[in-house]
């Protein structure tokens, strides 16, 4: 009797806290359950905060399950859709890591499986980008990863352009030096000319993380290319002082070779020019002084370039004036020594720029090195102008000694 009464007692508390467990439970859940997929899509869509983890995830699962049942079919698309903008990131840190890396994979099966339809996979890229800080960095690499296989594929073009829009734009926010190479090649390419401005946006976003890749680009021999990478690079206003000036000197020493090579091409000659201006402007401005030597090298090449008409006066003057920024201390002897030529020339009665004369002169007076006190007082017994006679007094007034 007394095992009866016992039996009988669990099994009535079981009822009661079954139908306590069952009358707490919402109506959106009772509904998800209940209902065909346009109600489940109402349930997610309606849900309490305190239901949507739930939801979402069974939403989830159910697409993925039924998916392939139904094929191309609104109303599942609609619930799979409703499932993945419901997801909070609370939800996903509240996750363990082996069930984030779970949760990442069910995303990225949503995206593959409903692949006719752009609706769902704008959801999913959205969403994972809304989402990329409560992931790992592996998990969301693999999403990464995924993207760029999308980009990859021989049928792409031919792919809805809003999704291949998204992908590329998401691709510039969380994309890989992988990224970086695949939308710089789209960016080669003519027929990704419809997404030329995403693709630029989002190659110059991924430069920072890609520097092997870019300078690779910078030394491929290719003046189109070089310019390219080189405008790129300058759009991107988020690039660090150090390695927009890494990319600068390395653009410089390479159009010493080319321009040795386009001479017989007017126009190849001017670009080069114009890249070397560009890049000596970026050292100019960050006071490079690490390409102290390569702006040396570089300025023998410019007199030349001066001297053959192929680099004007003001672009020359401009690359002795950056002297006092990039090599303070190392381009004394140069320019000593090209002053000295200068003055050989007034003395032999050969015309000599005045405004290239007084640049000289005034970056040996900012500099303020004493070993210049011979060349600039030559410069004073020499037939020059009254503005270079006076600039030599005073660079040697402001010699250090």
């Amino acid at each position: 009797m007394k095992k009866y009464f016992k039996f009988f007692l669990i099994f009535t508390l079981f009822s009661l806290n079954l139908s306590s467990l069952y009358s707490q439970t919402s109506d959106s859940v009772k509904k998800f359950l209940k209902g065909n997929i346009s109600d489940k899509t109402l349930a997610v869509r309606e849900a309490d905060p305190a239901d949507i983890p739930w939801l979402s995830s069974k939403a989830i699962d159910f697409v993925l399950e039924n998916k392939q049942f139904l094929g191309d079919d609104r109303d599942i698309d609609g619930l799979a859709v409703a499932a993945v903008l419901s997801i909070t990131p609370d939800f996903v840190i509240s996750l363990y890591e082996d069930k984030k890396t779970e949760f990442m994979d069910n995303l990225i099966k949503v995206f593959k499986n409903f692949s006719s339809s752009s609706v769902v996979q704008i959801a999913v890229i959205s969403k994972i980008l809304n989402l990329q800080y409560s992931f790992s960095y592996s998990q969301m690499n693999a999403f990464t990863d995924l993207l760029n296989d999308y980009l990859l594929q021989p049928e792409v073009l031919l792919k809805n352009t809003g999704v291949t829009q998204a992908v590329i734009s998401t691709l510039g926010i969380i994309g890989d030096n992988i990224s970086f190479t695949i939308l710089y090649n789209c960016l080669n390419d003519r027929r990704f000319s419809d997404f030329k401005a995403d693709i630029e946006e989002a190659v110059s976003s991924l430069i920072p993380i890609s520097m092997d890749e870019v300078l690779q680009i910078v030394h491929c021999r290719d003046l189109v290319q070089i310019n390219l990478i080189m405008r790129l690079v300058q759009n991107n206003l988020e690039i660090s002082e150090n390695y927009l000036s890494d990319i600068a000197e390395n653009v410089l020493i390479e159009s010493i070779f080319l321009l040795n090579n386009s001479r017989d091409n007017e126009e190849k000659t001017q670009e080069t020019v114009d890249l070397q201006i560009a890049s000596i402007r970026i050292l100019n401005h960050n006071k490079w002084t690490r390409a102290s030597s390569t702006i040396l090298s570089f300025f023998e090449n410019a007199k030349i370039e001066y001297s053959e008409g192929i680099m004007n006066e003001e672009q020359f003057i401009m690359i002795i004036n950056s002297l006092t920024n990039i090599a303070p201390i190392d381009s004394v002897v140069s320019l000593i020594k090209y002053l000295g030529e200068l003055n050989s020339q007034v003395e032999r009665e050969q015309t000599v720029s005045q405004t290239v004369v007084l640049a000289v002169i005034n970056t040996l007076g900012a500099i303020g090195d004493k070993t210049a006190f011979d060349s600039l007082l030559s410069v004073t017994y020499l037939d020059y102008s009254d503005a270079v006679l006076s600039a030599a007094r005073k660079a040697l007034a402001g010699l250090k000694w």
